[in-house]
This record gives structure tokens, sequence and C-alpha cells, in this order.
């Protein structure tokens, strides 16, 4: 078994990690045997302290901790653990053998333990708990990982926005470099100014654009210290252009540091201010103020230029409203935005009109107040109108007054985004948050079930073990005892098997092997499925099957299955004595099979879920007759793969139901339909070896074989079967798949391999029953691939193909 030690780091990618804390060995291993078939990293420690030490370095989805462990308890552990904000909210389930100790359980709660279970712990109410846990987890990564998404697509958003202030603000070089100076990039007017394409720009050291007298002295290496030391430096000096004329550029350069404060390069941001640098020596002596004064008016005049260019660029709706409200500028989204046509009059709007009139009163009241007032902002959610179609859409609005030098109010600015797609994402989380808790809430229902399900036939079977280890030898109604263990054995398998199948259907694992039949025929085979829940009703059948031949290409083993879900759904919701009816009748190019019945019925408002997962006909207590809920889910699944439909219909409660299998005719040549010839008796005696690491398992199949008069021999595992199987010359072995050291498949390679072992039939005996698997075992060399249990039928079949002399059975699974 593969736990978080054994496993490369390569096989643990997109897997859960799991903590398993116990001092005991023993138990460790146990955990990590029921948890193996998760598929997860199963992390196993002794102590509370290696436990803390495994929280600090990763994540888990869940925490399965013994109370007792002696230098450190489960529950002094957990305080531990939920002091620590990483692990505040990781789910623990504490393990215990000391029983329901009442104190300990509200200790355990107390600490925020999502459970408290007591050893021995049931592997399938385990593994149901831990899959809950680890489901959580992923969902919980999911909406983590779609709200990183989000972040990133604003970081995008942003990134765009920046990239079109640069590409649109030609009078400014934006230059970036490493931390030694080196050009990585050449942004805004950076070509323009200097006369250096980006290309050629990249990877030269910035102070190609210094003058060589400068470079002589070590300006370009000044100005980054200082900027390094200081946070700034400024840079006002001549420049020299790639032709070899001069400039002089009024910029400043900064430095770039991470959140960790490290130093990633600098940043030079510059214009050309030659002109402006002449105007000023020219008249320095004489025109101070006035230079100065013109200056600031073109500094002022292009810094209106260049935020109009973004305005225009801008996607979001930007305009301008004196201090009385009166709209004066709207940029062209927001007049797309607005519903405005290119040359509408803004002045006869105000403010106030742009909003949704529930919007209007709050925004004269509470939004205008606030931009005007000492706060000269406001933001948040509101709703906007577009004035062409009378759309209403959601927008986020940032208000803000703006001042003049003498901090004059001469303004107000507004800013609105459309958030309309924002919102449908909040209302499909939202929806998405509502849909996994009602899955939850079902998948709550259906453990509970299961666990009531489960120990309803395991009940009688322990309790029937005891009457046979109580019994003397020969003591009467052994036999009753023998039949009731029997059903309830069978009804164990049908709930794996069904549970099997609704896993292969939901991962579209399962194939259909279509053969010719007809209705009359799977009709007959469901019914003599189904008889004996029938019978133990006491139950009145009819059966209704057109004369004509309805023929089908279907998988006989599903269809009949459906038709017994169905009869077996019938006689579970019909009181004693009802009556039943199967019809079968043509309509156009498809088969009507229906199953009707004079039972408790459905309501209506049941109907449109009954075919869900884990939806029983009756959830009322006093008419609960067990199973899982997922029977008509398997239904509707395979009548589906089948490309029929099926459909439910009821009068309400107590008026019985109808359920109708639509399936398409097979509208060729009516089917063969083949004999079966019974099952002859067992065959005469055998050397029969069994390989199982399981004691229990293979003792008790060389008994029943022995039961059947042959001679057996028994191994645990492959190395001595191989020995047993050289010695005691078999005519036929069972070997299981799953052997310690030496598998199944290694042991039938090796025995095929063995000369005088040739004429052996090998039979693949395990849990595992997968079309896959049977393909393993078939290259393996196994004649015979067997899922366990077996029933006698089966073992009689194998038994006899073993006594023919000679025989050589192709491989299959019966």
């Amino acid at each position: 078994m593969l736990n978080e030690n054994s496993t490369p780091k390569a096989a643990n990618k997109g897997r859960i990690n799991i903590l398993l804390v116990d001092d005991q060995s023993a138990n460790l291993h146990v955990l990590e045997a029921v948890l193996a078939e998760l598929d997860e990293v199963l992390v196993s420690v002794s102590s509370g302290e290696q436990a803390l030490r495994e929280l600090l370095v990763r994540e888990f989805a869940v925490v399965l901790m013994d109370v007792h462990m002696p230098t450190m308890s489960g529950f002094e552990a957990a305080a531990l653990i939920r002091s620590h904000p990483r692990s505040r909210t990781l789910p623990i389930i504490f393990l215990t053998a000391l029983g329901d100790d009442r104190a300990h359980m509200e200790q355990a709660y107390a600490l925020g333990a999502v459970d408290y279970l007591t050893k021995p712990i049931s592997p399938v109410i385990l593994r149901a708990k831990v899959a809950f846990f680890i489901d959580l987890y992923r969902k919980t990564a999911e909406i983590a990982l779609h709200a990183q998404a989000t972040h990133l697509e604003a970081l995008r958003t942003r990134d765009e926005r920046i990239r079109l202030i640069l590409d649109n603000t030609r009078d400014y070089a934006f230059i970036g470099t490493d931390t030694d100076g080196i050009v990585t990039e050449w942004e805004g007017g950076a070509e323009t100014i200097t006369g250096w394409f980006a290309a050629k720009a990249c990877g030269e050291p910035s102070a190609i654009i210094f003058t060589p007298e400068d470079r002589a002295a070590g300006v370009p290496e000044h100005e980054m210290r200082t900027a390094r030391e200081t946070g700034r430096a400024d840079d006002k000096r001549w420049h020299v252009r790639r032709d070899g004329t001069r400039f002089f550029a009024d910029g400043v350069m900064v430095p770039l540091r991470d959140e960790a404060d490290k130093l990633r390069g600098y940043a030079k941001i510059f214009r050309d201010a030659t002109s402006e640098r002449l105007a000023a020596e020219q008249l320095e002596m004489s025109e101070l103020q006035l230079g100065e004064s013109r200056q600031r008016s073109q500094r002022a005049e292009e810094g209106m230029r260049r935020l109009a260019a973004v305005a225009a660029q801008s996607s979001d709706f930007i305009g301008i409203a004196s201090s009385e409200a009166r709209t004066s500028y709207v940029n062209p989204a927001g007049r797309r935005l607005a519903g405005l046509a290119p040359d509408a009059a803004l002045g006869e709007y105000r403010i106030g009109d742009f909003f949704a009139p529930d919007c209007q009163a709050f925004v004269e009241a509470v939004v205008l107040p606030a931009v005007r007032g000492r706060q000269a902002r406001w933001e948040g959610e509101l709703r906007m109108r577009n004035f062409q179609s009378g759309a209403i859409l959601p927008i986020y609005y940032k208000g803000f007054a703006v001042f003049d030098d003498d901090g004059q109010n001469i303004g107000l600015a507004s800013i609105m985004r459309d958030i309309t797609a924002q919102k449908q994402a909040e209302d499909e989380l939202r929806r998405v948050a509502a849909d996994l808790a009602e899955a939850d809430r079902r998948k709550s229902e259906f453990l509970a079930t299961l666990a009531h399900e489960l120990r309803n036939p395991l009940a009688p079977i322990r309790t029937g073990l005891d009457l046979i280890r109580m019994a003397a030898p020969g003591a009467p109604n052994m036999a009753k005892v023998h039949d009731m263990m029997d059903r309830q054995l069978g009804h164990l398998i049908h709930l794996v098997n069904d549970l099997l199948d609704v896993a292969r259907i939901t991962r579209g694992k399962i194939e259909l092997k279509r053969e010719a039949s007809d209705v009359a025929t799977l009709a007959a085979m469901a019914v003599e499925t189904s008889m004996a829940a029938l019978n133990a009703g006491g139950h009145t059948l009819s059966i209704e099957v057109a004369p004509e031949a309805l023929p089908l290409e279907v998988d006989v083993t599903r269809i009949v299955q459906v038709l017994s879900n169905l009869l077996n759904n019938a006689a579970k919701y019909t009181p004693a004595g009802g009556r039943i009816v199967l019809r079968a009748l043509r309509e156009g190019d498809d088969a009507l099979l229906s199953v009707h019945d004079n039972g408790v019925g459905i309501a209506q408002e049941d109907i449109g879920t009954l075919f869900d997962m884990f939806t029983q006909v009756g959830r009322n207590l006093d008419r609960s007759q067990g199973g899982l809920g997922i029977g008509l889910s398997l239904v509707r699944r395979l009548v589906e793969l089948h490309g029929g439909s099926v459909s439910a219909t009821s009068a309400g409660r107590d008026q019985g139901s109808t359920f109708t299998v639509r399936l398409p005719l097979h509208l060729g040549n009516a089917p063969a339909v083949a004999s079966l010839a019974p099952c002859g008796a067992a065959p005469g005696a055998l050397r029969v070896l069994v390989v199982d690491d399981n004691v229990d398992a293979g003792a008790s199949l060389s008994t029943l074989l022995e039961a059947l008069g042959h001679s057996t021999r028994v191994a645990v595992d492959g190395e001595q079967g191989l020995v047993l199987a050289a010695a005691f010359r078999p005519h036929l072995a069972f070997l299981d798949i799953g052997l310690p050291g030496m598998s199944g498949h290694q042991l039938a390679r090796a025995i095929r391999a063995t000369s005088g072992l040739e004429g052996m039939l090998l039979v693949a005996l395990t849990g595992w029953g997968a079309r896959a698997d049977v393909a393993m075992s078939q290259q393996a060399g196994f004649d015979r691939h067997l899922t366990k249990p077996v029933d006698i039928t089966a073992l009689n079949s194998v038994l006899a193909a073993a006594a023919r002399p000679g025989s050589s059975p192709a491989m299959e699974q019966p």
C-alpha cells in the first residue's frame, strides 16, 4: 500500500494530504489500508509532536487523531493545532478505543472536532467521512482558484490600461533597467525623444543617452546610487540622441523594489524639455518669472492633453460637470454606455439624470453633497440608465471634486464602470454555493441511509453466525439459518453492485454488450429474477405482452436489471396482497415496457426529482422500505445508454404508480433465443490449489471445495503458492491478485513458465472485476476471472471445466 513516505513526488501531483496520528503502528496500518482506495497522500505519524511539525510544512484536508497517546494526548495536540491561524479550521476526527465517554466527546467537540469515532471503526463510514472532507477541500480550492483568476483578470485589465497610458503618452519617455542599469523597457515617447528604437536600446546600458562628459564623470552610476539610497534622483540635464544631437531631459529616476524590499531595477521617466530649457537660459536673467509661468502653463496644458487622451481611450464612463452638477464633458465610452449620440447637447443633462429613477433621490441627497463637501468624494454601487434603450445597468461609481490652484471647487468628475458581468458572476457563485449545499445535504442523507442499509443485513448474518457457533452438531433449523444468511449476503452484494454500477456510469466506464433479443424473453427473465420479492409481499402479478414480435438489440443483463429494479420497486412500495402489472406493447418504432402497481403512489412534487441520485419514492419514516435511493437513478442511466427514456406517473399518494421504459426496436430479423442448459452437478475429485493472503477467505474456500469432494492445498503468498504448485501438481488453482510480494499476476506467469504445470486451469479470484482487470488477468495467463464473493454455480462451472480432459477454456468471467 502506498503512503506519503513511499510515493514518488510525481505521483502526489493533484492528490490531497491526509494526516494519520496514532502511537500504535498497527492502528496506523489499519487506517492506511482502509483509506488506500481513496488514492490520496496518507501521512502517518506516531505522536502529537510529529503531527504539529507536519502541519507546519504542508496542508492537509483532514486529520485522524488517536485520543490517548503517551507524551501528548490527542486533545492537547488539537488545542495547539487550533491555536495556529493556518490550521484553525482544519477538520479533526478523533479516534478512541474507550467507548462513548460523554466527557471525552464534549471535550473533543469543544476543541472544534468534526467527529468522534469509537474503535473498531467501520471502514465504509470512515472512508465516506474522509472522502467528504477531501471533496470539501477540493471545492474550497476551486473557489479560491476562481477568486485568484478574477484577481489576475483585474491585474490584466490594469496592465492593459497602463499599456494604453504608455502608448498614448508620447511626450514622456519611460525607461526601465535592471540593477546594473541595462535597459529592459523602452516605452512611451522614448523612441521619439531619443531616436533609439526599443529593439536596439533594450540590452544596452541606460548610459547610451548620457553625454560623453557625463559618462566620463560617472553621472549614470551616481544617478542610480542616489535613487537607490534616497528613493529618487532628479534627472535635469543635457542628453544626447542617437544621431548625436542634444536635448534637455526633465525627469526622475526611482528604484524598483519588490514586496521584500529587494532591489529589482530602476525606472527613469523624463520628457524632452529642450525648448523650455533654451527659453529659460535666454530669458533667465531678465524674465525668470515669465519663464516659470510659461513652463507651468505648458505643463498644465500637456497634463490636460494627456488626461483627455486617457479619457478618450478608457472603456469606463468619464464625465466632467460644473459644481452645480451640469454636465460639460462625457468621453466616447461614456456616451455609448449612457445611450447618448456623439452630437448630443450635454448641457441639458445633470449628473442625477444619468442614474435609474430609483437612484436619483439618493444621488441628490447623499452622493452630490459628499462630493461637494469636505470629503470631496464618494464611491459605491449604483444603477445607471441608458437613455436610448431604457436598460438599467449596475455600475460602480466614483465621484470627486476638481479644485483650482486656489483650492476653489471648479467642477465635479464622475467615473462609472459597468459591473454587469461581475454581478452575474456573483449570482453564479451564489447558485454554485446553493448547489453545493444541496449536494452536501443529499450526501449526508445518503451516508446515513447507507449505514442503515448495511447494518440491516449484517445484523442477521452476525446473529446467524452466533447461532451456528452455539448450536450442537445436527441441531434442527440450521437450514433456515443458512437460508437467512444467504439471503442477507445476497442483499449486501446487491447493494454493492448497485453502488459500483452507478460509479461506473458516472465515470463513463460502463460498456454495453449488445445482442439480439426480444421483449417477451427480457420480461420473462426479469420476472424470474424478481419473483422472490413479489412472492414475499403476496402480490398478484399480471403480464400483458403484445402478441407480435418486439425485437431489440440491447445488453440483455442490463435491461433485465432495469425491469427487475422496477418490479422490485413496485413490490417494495405496494402493501401486501397488492396488484402489479407488467405490460409490453409497440408504439411506432419503439417498444414500451411499463410496470403498474396499486401501491403508495407518488406525490406530484416528488415526480420531478424521482430519478435523481439518493431519492426514494416514499420519504415518510412510516413508509420507509429501505434502499439507498439509487435504483431509479440507475434505471434511467441504463435506459439512456440504450438510447431510450424512462418516465413515471401517479395520481398521487395511495393512488399507485406507473413506470414506463421506451426503447427503440431493432427492426431487422427476429432474434434467435438460445436455450440455457442447467449447470451440471459438481465434477469428480480434483486437486485444487488456493492462494489467498486473507487466511479466512482461503480456509473457507478450501473447506467448501473439500465438502464438494476435492483435495486442496492453501498458500498465503505467491512464493509459497509456486512451491505448492510444483509439489502438489493441482488440476486447478484459485489465485488472489493482491498478494504480498509476488502478485497473483506474477504467480500466474511463473506457473505458466514451469515445466509440468502446463495443463493447470488458472482462475483469478479477486475483488476487482472491471473490464480492464479481466484483460490484465488474460494477459497474465489466467483461464477464468471470478469476482468475490463467488457463488456455488460459478464455482461448479469452473470445477466442471477443470474436470474435462484436455480442457483449455477461453478467458471468461462467469
